[in-house]
């Protein structure tokens, strides 16, 4: 007689799964998107070229570089989680306002805007 056998187990950030007759699939972890919004004036002018770092809340190392492109915004996915996303540089011409750096919750379907406001000539 067979039995089937369920059980399930995390492997790094994912989960695998062990199904009826042994088959194992492997779960991605829950993505979301995040997106960094660079603006000036009163007018709320997209800023191109603003370069930000991201890394999980928790510090650690760089996850990624996110460069604003010419609508002022840049979007990447990343899974659930608590994320820091800082300025590292400002586009020439311009000044970042009062923050260097926002922390933001992605959870699946959300897109959480880090947005930062700069004083542009």
């Amino acid at each position: 007689m067979r039995r089937a056998m369920f059980g399930a187990a995390v492997v790094g950030v994912g989960v695998l799964t062990v199904v009826s007759g042994g088959v194992a699939t492997a779960q991605q972890p829950a993505e979301g998107s995040l997106q960094v919004q660079a603006v000036t004036g009163l007018d709320r002018l997209p800023v191109t070229g603003l370069d930000t770092s991201v890394t999980s809340c928790a510090a650690g190392p760089v996850l990624a570089t996110l460069t604003t492109g010419r609508d002022g915004t840049v979007t990447r996915n990343f899974p659930d989680g608590c994320y820091r996303v800082e300025v590292t540089a400002v586009p020439g011409g311009c000044q970042l306002g009062s923050i260097t750096y926002v922390q933001v919750e992605v959870q699946p379907g959300t897109a959480p805007v880090a947005e930062f406001r700069l004083h542009c000539a």
